[in-house]
């Protein structure tokens, strides 16, 4: 592997080490990449891994001291000390981040994170492939992990995580509370991915709120996805149907919002719609199999939103609107179904259950070409 000894002395997250301008790495290191063997946090992201669950961690494996010299824990009831530590963790949004293979998040300003906004609340916080047509000052695109602003790491939050290192018998009082208050929002799937098997599975089961901001670079189990592009390691269909697995083994999930954030549209001199990602935004598409999995909810909500100059908007609008309408009820009825019960879907041929499997679909050839909805963020 020639120049390999003068990468080492520099920055190993740089796209351009691996994909350098005239001439690009060997097939095996661009296969580490994509098997996220360099710049990853160092968990084992295939589905044998995901199918197991991870040692929990348990507070009381050792005795526990009886707190009796702790005012905290003599002189305030639990009732009391139960509303201290909703007061703590509040009910806020957390955006989940990825910096240099660790996993992170910035505490948002809002309670909640809005489907349209995509992240804009907190601006240094969305994926650097969300901002590249904004063209948003302190973003970089030469760097492999996904979020690169580089006012993140001093946006960085862990004050409220703080409270449950002080001693044990907070932690198990109160680390439930932290994860059921929380809305966790992610725009990254390997993020969540990772996430999800680094936290133990109790405090997993804790989550009830999740927003998905998603910005796809093609349309996932379309054949679609190129080996060879920078952007293979975060955009694959074993990642999307693997992100799907993660959040149907979260059981108590109650709230799930998904933003599809798919680029910019804009007319051209002849008369058509240039730009963006083309989605068919209905229930029988292989792109929604794996979400299928997903049940037991009690709110589901669907966002499309579009970047359009006027002629895009005139074109779009009114489809668009009825296509992601039509979806958004169709896996609501589905996701808000009793969990164990199997989805039904007409005309479908479904070698798998769901994404939980190795394989996960088996699509028959269409004789007829789709009409494609334009979706975009």
């Amino acid at each position: 592997m020639r120049h390999f000894d003068a990468w080492l002395l520099r920055d190993p997250y740089s796209i351009f080490h691996y994909y350098p301008t005239g001439r690009r790495w060997q097939e095996t290191v661009r296969d580490l990449i994509q098997e996220r063997k360099i710049c990853a946090p160092s968990v084992d992201i295939s589905l044998q891994a995901a199918s197991t669950s991870s040692k929990p961690v348990d507070p009381y494996a050792r005795p526990m001291a009886s707190q009796s010299d702790s005012l905290f824990f003599r002189k305030l009831p639990a009732e009391i000390r139960l509303i201290i530590y909703n007061y703590a963790f509040g009910d806020e949004a957390i955006h989940l981040v990825q910096l240099k293979g660790k996993i992170r998040h910035v505490r948002c300003k809002h309670s909640s994170s809005s489907l349209d906004r995509n992240r804009r609340c907190c601006p240094v916080t969305p994926a650097r492939w969300r901002v590249k047509d904004n063209r948003t000052a302190g973003h970089s695109d030469s760097v492999l992990y996904p979020h690169t602003h580089a006012s993140l790491p001093a946006s960085l939050s862990n004050s409220s995580v703080a409270l449950l290192r002080t001693c044990r018998a907070i932690y198990a009082e109160a680390a439930d509370i932290l994860y059921a208050n929380a809305v966790f929002d992610v725009d990254d799937l390997h993020t969540f991915i990772a996430f999800s098997l680094i936290v133990c599975p109790e405090r997993l089961r804790s989550i009830r709120r999740l927003t998905v901001q998603w910005m796809p670079i093609w349309q996932p189990m379309a054949g679609q996805e190129h080996k060879s592009s920078i952007y293979s390691h975060t955009h694959n269909d074993h990642l999307w149907a693997l992100f799907w697995t993660r959040i149907a083994a979260l059981h108590g999930l109650e709230q799930l919002h998904l933003s599809l954030d798919l680029g910019r549209f804009s007319g051209n001199a002849m008369g058509g719609v240039v730009g963006g990602k083309r989605f068919r935004l209905a229930i029988d598409e292989p792109w929604v199999f794996p979400m299928l999995c997903v049940h037991g909810l009690k709110s589901f909500e669907l966002g499309i939103t579009a970047r359009c100059d006027a002629y895009a908007k005139r074109v779009m609008e009114q489809d668009l609107c009825r296509d992601a309408m039509a979806l958004r009820d169709a896996l609501r009825e589905r996701m808000c179904s009793p969990r164990g019960q199997i989805p039904i879907v007409p005309s479908l041929q479904m070698k798998r259950a769901c994404g939980m499997e190795a394989e996960v679909l088996d699509v028959p050839e269409r004789k007829m070409r789709p009409r494609l909805a334009i979706t975009a963020a």
